[in-house]
Parts: structure tokens; C-alpha cells; sequence
């Protein structure tokens, strides 16, 4: 039974094969590699046939699937799979930007090497297998960028998240560096005393176990007389097993303390390995001055770090290497800032850290801008405008009542600590308030909070019953599975218990009035009980009252003997301490009225960021809808960031030729970046279109404008030429166009809503003119696509060159009405890649080359390509199956028409119908998407960086009444 091998191929996109390639991908669900797979397990095609044949008498396969189209299958998927695995691979190996050579460095093995013995601990504290195996990966990528001798500083950067286990990664890079002889290692940690104490005490908890390697720590060194150590007592001698840790204040004195500790003895100096940690690098270290200014100096702090990684003794001793990594999950004011030699800037490597699954980040909880795929965790609750008035009113002593809204908090942080309880969850649960950073502010909310407690139990266990009823609709496990995507293991996510069965604990909760933590007097340590523990956290509560109380916020010790149960409650009030490092254990409410035009600012004061492993469903987040607004512009924004290093890394681009392309949004009115005195090159700039990836979700609903829109369309359309029909047949497009046709034909006769991104065009049509030559992109192509097939009388067709492309249907979001209609989101993902037409993989046999062959491949395309339509790829992927189609330097123009009628149809989630409505408006719309190319390798297409800043909004806040 021989068969032509050409005409399984021709015949091999018809619907009719549908089960058969399900019968071979059955197998491939099943766990078996393609070798099994091929002949079934058989020993050939003979085998193969037989047991077809086994298959058939059992009406389990299709009567006409034979041998010969069962290897064509084979062969088609397996191709797909290992280049879609290829591509995910690149992206997954590939976590570093540099072009600096690997050391030979590897993966320590020793049972009692610093490293093994570290990600044992990690094991033992419950690190799945895949986050171990990513922090191993990641730790070696970055160990290999540094240096174990070195004639100048080797200077990187590494991008963490909020509350992601940055001081994890931190601790994996210093056991295996010293592992291979690295000796003194500083952290320059924070600005605030008690943050570097609790880092500290974390890294040495981490580090010093017996094994290979004595750790030690050096506290607070300096050459006055008193201090613990002095550098000539180290031992640094080759062979040598002790390796020191300082964790250094950020602070210009503690610096040059250590700094001219030190430089007193040449001969130590020479035999150091150090690896310098700047910990929040952002933060405290980056330079204020202006760098035009040829007068100015650093600032002091800035200063002293400079000096500290070019550090050399009196006598000009240099040590044998240097290394300095800045570790910050707001990297935007390192590359804002200064790019000298001198300077601090990660001239030779930029690393991305991964967060494990498990992490609630803010494209998790509050969802990505233009993205109906991560719309973010329905725990969120408003503080409105009323009762942030009333907040105001507070802070002046006008008014003596809590909010609603704060109240709800209060009242949510109650249940669920008492489930919390009721499940016998052994760690602290907190509540996190942060109204103002002035002292006096904090003291009079936690007065009203105890005199809140005075008022009825009773009154107060009704308002959490009526309280649990509502949330628990708001937010339910449905919520939770279907918008944390990859969680792990999300069938265990434990669901709400009934109220009756955390009643008593509640009560137990309440029994007591809150109190601040109790001092023993004999031992003078803490003394911890079941009720409510009220911290203020600011440095005003630094000393033990009179009453021997402790107010400010201190954790129980885990290994204390006396560790209390249940676990204990505690209510946090502050200002910057709550800002930025200091972690709060166990937090399932938060109550967060802070405004501040700095984003780096606002994504750390995410506490509530983090991992919540054992009570997924009970964090709460209480805020403005405006501050909300911004948490999600700049989760979207730090997305962005993270794709464009993703690409420029696949490009093989260097540290030294990337400059962030941040976010052009008409919102940057109400965000700075970063504070304006940390952006010293960024204030006469170019703006950097490359890696663009722009929708219209906003139009004006204006039958007059719609109706121009549409002429304008359908003529530019129906100037272009012939058309191509696009690979899925829903639409069509138009190759080979000049820029300059479609700026001239299209975007200068064109309207768009002045909310929309495409407001102001002039920008980008300046930067692509001047650039287009220089990125080496072609001329364009314009994509018209649509709903159901070509021609297809079944949808509203727009008739473009005689060929009728379906209406595409979308809904309005937010509200049912208005005069501008948002329908959040336009494109579907898949269309970013629907124009290409070459048979683009060398694996094709030449003898199909021309047939059908090229439509088996791109339908295998198409089939990886519906598994993108249901997650937004990301920018690399997509720049990858581009540039493998052969049109990788081809910017795209994609446009829809918007059926007016649309209707909304409610699918999964009763959240979302609660969003969505009928579109409703007064003509069709016409959707326009651009994708532009990221740039190529050594292809810098901004001159210093990619926003103007002139009209964004005033300095950072000034951080008062605190350390």
C-alpha cells in the first residue's frame, strides 16, 4: 500500500485529516517522544500499519488513516513543536544582556559547598523544582559576567520585582561566588537602620552553615577606636575558608567608614575577591547633580559608592577583583541617569530575574493597559473621593471617625485572620495602613482605630458577617483560576469557609482591645498574645515606652521556643518604612492612600506584592481608582521594559546599546518616571518608536468623524493594489507600501480620539522618517482583518477590491453609555503575525516547494498561532516568528472595521459581564494597530533616551517625619 507522499501533503489541510492528526497528538498528550510516536512504538512502517489497522477494528482511529499519512503528520507536528520549543528555549536560556565573554566558572557540586547547602535550605522551605532550578540558572548566567580577577570594575545590573525574593537571588549569588574564592562581600542596603539590620540578619541566616566556608559578619566598620574588626585580622590567604559579609547603611558617613577601613592595609586589600551588592540601587546611590554641569560634584552618597568600586589603598594597592551588581525592581533611574565611565552604570551586563509562579505581581493583581488576557485579581475595593476628603479631614483633627471604606478594611483583616486561624496558619497575618508620612498623622489613626474597638463586639461581628457575604461574591475561586494563569497547582487553592466555622475565632480575635507589644521586664523581650497588636512603624517609636511597650512593628522569631499561637495579628501604621524593603508578613489588607508622581516610587511602596502561598484568596487592597489607574499603567509599563530586554537580548545586543524605550502615554502627564534629578539624560531626547506595539481602544462616538474614517480607510484601501489573502482567509494584505503613501493617504486624513495613544502622531511620524534608513526596516505591510471567512455571507462584509472582509465584533467596558467608547482591548494577537507568505523553514522538502507543502506549513503556524490567540505573546515571541517568516524588519499597519451593533456576549465570567456591554454606537469604527520592529543589534535608534519630560509633574515627595 505504497501512496503518493505529495498528494498526503496536498491533501493534508483538509478538515477531513482533523482526526487524525488528534489521533497522533493524542499520543503526544500522552507523554511519548516523536521517535515513539513515528511508528507507534513499532520497529517500522510495517509495524506501523498493523497496529493502525488494531486501531481501526476498534473504532478508534478514522478507516483511511494509514501508514504513510501517519508519518506525514508525524513529520509536520514534530517540525512545529521543535521550533515553537526552540524559540521558548532562547527566550528561557537567555536571561542576560551582554556581550561580555563567559568566565569557566560553573555550578559549584560539593555537598558542603555554600551553594548546595543554601539551595538545600531552599528545598526545605518548600522551593518547588522549577523555581530552584530558574534561581540555579539564572545565579550561574550572572556569576559567569563577573570576574575572579579583574584589571578594572566589572558594573551590572540586575531587574528583580516588588517583594519577589530579590535578597534570595542575592543570597544564591554570594554562596556560589564564594564558592569560587570570592572573600568579602558588601551590601549597601537601604537608607533606614532597621531595613539593613533586617537584611542582614536574612543574609546570615541564609549563609552561615557549616559546611566548606566560615561566614562572618563585619558590623558597622570603621577605624575608630571601639569598632569590632579591624581589616588586618581577616583572613584572606589563598586556601583560606572564611568569607566575610558587611551590610552597609547607605548613608555618606557609614560609607566613608568603610571606605578608609578599607584602605588601611594595602597588603588585605590586594587579597580580596569583592563582590559589592547595591541593594534598592535606585535608591540613595544614584546621582542628583547635573552631569552638564561641569561644576557640579556627585552627590555625597553617589560619591562615596564611585569610590568605593574604584576603591585603592594608601599605598595603591587594588584588590584582585571588583565586582559591583545593583539589584532594584525600578530600574528606570539607572538608565535615566548618568552613563559615564566613571559612573555606575551596568556598562557590562543587564540580568532579568524571573519571578517564581506562585507570585502576586502587579500584572497579576492589577492587570496590563490594552490586554483583555490579564485583567487583573478582583481584590481590589475603592476608597472614594468622599472618604478620602474625610482621610484629609482626619490628618487636621476636623473630623473623629474612620471612613467606610477603612472600616471594611479593618473588618476584612479581622476574617481573614480568623480563617486564617481556623486553618491553623502559623506565621503573623498583618494589615497594612499608610494615610501620610507624618508622624503625628499615624498616631491619630491608630487612636481612632482603639477607640473603634471600644464600640459593640457584637456590632462588629455583624459588619464582618454582612462584610464576608459581599466579598465572598466579589471574588471567587471561578475569579481566581481563571485570571491567575500558570498558577501552581491551582485545584488546591483552598475556597472560603462558611462564617459559622471562624465565628469563634473571630470572637477570640476581639476580645481584648489592640494593644501595642508587651516587654517582659525581667528579660526585657517581647512578649506576644491572641488579640490585635497595634505597631506604628517610624522612627519616633524607636526606644521601649514607660509602660514597657513596643510600638513599633517586630515579628515574633520563628526559632523562639515561646513562639505564640495562634498566629498573631498585627496591625502596621507608617509611612516610609511601609515604602519600600521592609517586608510585611502575611498581609491580607491593606488600606493605601498615598499620592506621588514618581512610578519607581509607587511600585515599591507595593507591599502587598508578593508570594501569599495558603491564602491566595484573602488579600485585600483598598485605594483610589486613580492610584489603581496608575499601579496598572505601571505594571504595563514594567512589562514592556522586561520584553524589550527580552529582545534585545535575542538580538545579541550589549548593555552598553540599550536605552529603555518607556511607555509614550498622554498619562505621563500625571507620572514621572523616576524624581526629575535622577534623569540627567533625559531632558533633550529622541523619542524611540522601535519595539512599538500601539492599539486604539478609545474612540469618540461621533457618527459624523466614524463616517469620515471609514472614507478614509476605504479609499486608502482601495489605492493600494491588488491584495493578498491572509494565511487564516479572514482577511487581506497589501505588501511592499511606502511610508510615506500611508502617512500621506491615511494617518494625515484620519481621526482618532484625543484620549487615545494615536492622538499625537507627529512624534512618531518625525522619529520614522529620520530613522527608517538607519533601523534598516522595508516598506510596510497593511493588513485589513476580519471575522469569519472571506466572502462569507454568514457576517457583515466591507466589500475592499471586490472581496468582502467580515466586521469584527467588539464591546464597550466600563460603561454602558457615553461619548467615548472603550472597548479595551482591539487586536487579536494572532494578527500580529498573519502576513506572512514564505515557505520559511529549510525543513520543507524541495520537491513540495510551491505545492501545498508551503500551506501545511503555515497551517501548522496557524495552529501554534490559535494557541497565541489565547494569551497575549509576548513581544519576543513575535518578533522571532516574524523575523523566522522573513519579514522581521517589516513594520505592519493592521486595521479592523467595528461592527456598531455589536453585542456582548457573556462567556465565562460573571466579573466581566459586570464590565461589558453592548457597543452601542452611532456608526461602525474603524480599530488601527502598529507594530514596529524592535531595533537590530548595534542599531541604537534613540540618541540618549525615548520620553520628554518637560511637562511632567514636579520633584518626589518630600519624605517627612521619618528616618
Amino acid at each position: 500500500m505504497v501512496m503518493n507522499m505529495t498528494n498526503v501533503i496536498n491533501d493534508f489541510s483538509s478538515p477531513k485529516y482533523d482526526e487524525h492528526r488528534a489521533a497522533v497528538e493524542k499520543l503526544r498528550n500522552k507523554g511519548r517522544d516523536w521517535d515513539f510516536i513515528k511508528y507507534y512504538g513499532k520497529q517500522d512502517e510495517e509495524g506501523l500499519q498493523n497496529k493502525l489497522e488494531q486501531l481501526q477494528e476498534d473504532d478508534m482511529i478514522p478507516e483511511d488513516l494509514n501508514a504513510p499519512i501517519w508519518i506525514a503528520i508525524v513529520k509536520v507536528l514534530q517540525e512545529a513543536a521543535e521550533r515553537e520549543q526552540t524559540i521558548e528555549e532562547k527566550i528561557a536560556n537567555n536571561r542576560i544582556l551582554s556581550r561580555r565573554q563567559d568566565n569557566d566558572l560553573t555550578i559549584p557540586g560539593g555537598e558542603a559547598s555554600s551553594w548546595q547547602l543554601y539551595k538545600n535550605k531552599l528545598i526545605r522551605q518548600g522551593w518547588t523544582d522549577e523555581s530552584i532550578r530558574e534561581t540555579e540558572n539564572t545565579t550561574i548566567s550572572i556569576l559567569r559576567k563577573l570576574r575572579v580577577e579583574t584589571n578594572k570594575p566589572i558594573k551590572g545590573l540586575t531587574i528583580g520585582h516588588v517583594q519577589s525574593g530579590k535578597t534570595a537571588s542575592m543570597a544564591a549569588l554570594m554562596a556560589m561566588a564564594a564558592d569560587w574564592d570570592f572573600n568579602l562581600f558588601i551590601v549597601l542596603s537601604g537608607t533606614i537602620d532597621n531595613l539593613r539590620k533586617q537584611t542582614e540578619d536574612r543574609l546570615m541566616d541564609d549563609l552561615k552553615t557549616s559546611g566548606n566556608l566560615s561566614w562572618e559578619r563585619l558590623s558597622k566598620l570603621s577605624l575608630k577606636s571601639g569598632s569590632s574588626h579591624k581589616v588586618s585580622s581577616l583572613l584572606l590567604n589563598k586556601g583560606s575558608r572564611e568569607r566575610y559579609l558587611n551590610v552597609c547603611l547607605k548613608n555618606k558617613t557609614r560609607l566613608n567608614d568603610l571606605i578608609h577601613w578599607l584602605k588601611e592595609d594595602g597588603k588585605k586589600l590586594s587579597q580580596m575577591r569583592i563582590l559589592i551588592i547595591d541593594d534598592e540601587s535606585d535608591q540613595g546611590g544614584i546621582n542628583t547633580k547635573d552631569v552638564n554641569d561641569s561644576e557640579a560634584e556627585r552627590t555625597a552618597l553617589n560619591k562615596a559608592i564611585v569610590e568605593l568600586v574604584n576603591i585603592q589603598a594608601n599605598d595603591g594597592s587594588k584588590p584582585i577583583s571588583m565586582n559591583y551588581i545593583s539589584y532594584t525592581a525600578t530600574p528606570y533611574a539607572n538608565f535615566l541617569n548618568e552613563a559615564s565611565e566613571e559612573s555606575l552604570y551596568p556598562h557590562d551586563f543587564v540580568a532579568v530575574l524571573n519571578p517564581a509562579k506562585e507570585y502576586f505581581g502587579a500584572k497579576q493583581i492589577f492587570g496590563l493597559e490594552n490586554d483583555e488576557y490579564f485583567r487583573g485579581l478582583p481584590m481590589v475595593r475603592e476608597i472614594t473621593e468622599n472618604d478620602r476628603e474625610l482621610v484629609n479631614a482626619i490628618h487636621k483633627a476636623d473630623e473623629f471617625y474612620l471612613p467606610q471604606s477603612f472600616e471594611d478594611a479593618l473588618h476584612w483583616f479581622l476574617l481573614a485572620t480568623s480563617i486564617m486561624r481556623y486553618r491553623k496558619y502559623k506565621k503573623p497575618v498583618s494589615m497594612l495602613v499608610h494615610t501620610s508620612q507624618k508622624q503625628i498623622h499615624h498616631q491619630i489613626f491608630a487612636d481612632l482605630i482603639n477607640d473603634y474597638f471600644r464600640t459593640s463586639k457584637v456590632k462588629i461581628i455583624e459588619a464582618c458577617r454582612v462584610l464576608y457575604d459581599l466579598e465572598q461574591k466579589k471574588f471567587t475561586k471561578e475569579d481566581f483560576q481563571m485570571e491567575f494563569e500558570g498558577y501552581p497547582n491551582v485545584d488546591d487553592v483552598k475556597d472560603y469557609p462558611p462564617f459559622e466555622k471562624i465565628e469563634e475565632e473571630l470572637k477570640r480575635l476581639i476580645r481584648q482591645h489592640p494593644s501595642h507589644i508587651n516587654v517582659l521586664e525581667d528579660t526585657k523581650g517581647l512578649e506576644y498574645h491572641d488579640g490585635l497588636h497595634l505597631c506604628i512603624d517610624n522612627c519616633a517609636n524607636n526606644k521601649i515606652t514607660d509602660d514597657l511597650e513596643h510600638v513599633r512593628l517586630a515579628y515574633p522569631d520563628p526559632k523562639s521556643p515561646n513562639y505564640p499561637a495562634p498566629a498573631p495579628a498585627f496591625i502596621v501604621i507608617g509611612g516610609s518604612t511601609l515604602s519600600r524593603g521592609l517586608t510585611i508578613e502575611g498581609l491580607v489588607s491593606t488600606y493605601f492612600l498615598r499620592t506621588t508622581s514618581q512610578a519607581d516610587t509607587l511600585l515599591q511602596m507595593g507591599r502587598f506584592f508578593g508570594y501569599r502561598k495558603g491564602y491566595e484568596m484573602l488579600p485585600r487592597i483598598w485605594l483610589t481608582t486613580d492610584t489603581e489607574a496608575k499601579f496598572r499603567f505601571m505594571a504595563t509599563l514594567e512589562e514592556e521594559i522586561r520584553e524589550d530586554i527580552e529582545t534585545y537580548i535575542l538580538e545579541g545586543m550589549d548593555a552598553n546599546e540599550y536605552g529603555p524605550k518607556i511607555k509614550n502615554s498622554p498619562r505621563l502627564s500625571w507620572l514621572r518616571i523616576t524624581a526629575k534629578n535622577r534623569m540627567q539624560n533625559a531632558e533633550e531626547i529622541d523619542l524611540d518608536f522601535s519595539g512599538t506595539s500601539s492599539q486604539t481602544i478609545v474612540f469618540d462616538d461621533d457618527a459624523e468623524i466614524q463616517q469620515q474614517n471609514i472614507e478614509v480607510t476605504e479609499q486608502f484601501l482601495n489605492r493600494l493594489g491588488a491584495p493578498n489573502e491572509t494565511r487564516n482567509s479572514r482577511g487581506l494584505y497589501w505588501e511592499n507600501v511606502p511610508f510615506q503613501q500611508i502617512l500621506d493617504n491615511f494617518f494625515s486624513k484620519f481621526t482618532f480620539s484625543k484620549q487615545s495613544e494615536f492622538s499625537n502622531m507627529d512624534a512618531f511620524f518625525e522619529w520614522y522618517q529620520k530613522k527608517e534608513g538607519e533601523a534598516g526596516f522595508t516598506n510596510w505591510n497593511v493588513v485589513l482583518s476580519g471575522s469569519g471567512k472571506l466572502d462569507d455571507a454568514k457576517h457583515k462584509q466591507w466589500v475592499i477590491d471586490g472581496r468582502g472582509v467580515g466586521l469584527i465584533t467588539r464591546s464597550r467596558r466600563g460603561s454602558a453609555t457615553g461619548k467615548k467608547i472603550n472597548i479595551g482591548v482591539l487586536r487579536t494577537p494572532s494578527d500580529l503575525c498573519i502576513d506572512t507568505t514564505k515557505d520559511v523553514y529549510d525543513s520543507i522538502p524541495q520537491e513540495f516547494k510551491g505545492t501545498q507543502a508551503g500551506k501545511v506549513e503555515r497551517a501548522r503556524i496557524e495552529e501554534q498561532l490559535e494557541e497565541i490567540d489565547q494569551k497575549q505573546p509576548k513581544k519576543s515571541v513575535v518578533n522571532e516568528m516574524r523575523k523566522a517568516a522573513g519579514i522581521g524588519l517589516t513594520p505592519q499597519l493592521l486595521l479592523y472595521r467595528i461592527d456598531k451593533d455589536s453585542k456582548f456576549e457573556k462567556k465565562q465570567s460573571t466579573k466581566e459581564a459586570n464590565r461589558r456591554y453592548d457597543l452601542n454606537a452611532s456608526e461602525d469604527l474603524i480599530g488601527v494597530s502598529l507594530f514596529v520592529p524592535g531595533y537590530r543589534s548595534g542599531k541604537s535608534l534613540a540618541t540618549k533616551l525615548s520620553i520628554r519630560v518637560e511637562n511632567l509633574m514636579g520633584e518626589s515627595e518630600a519624605e517627612e517625619g521619618e528616618e
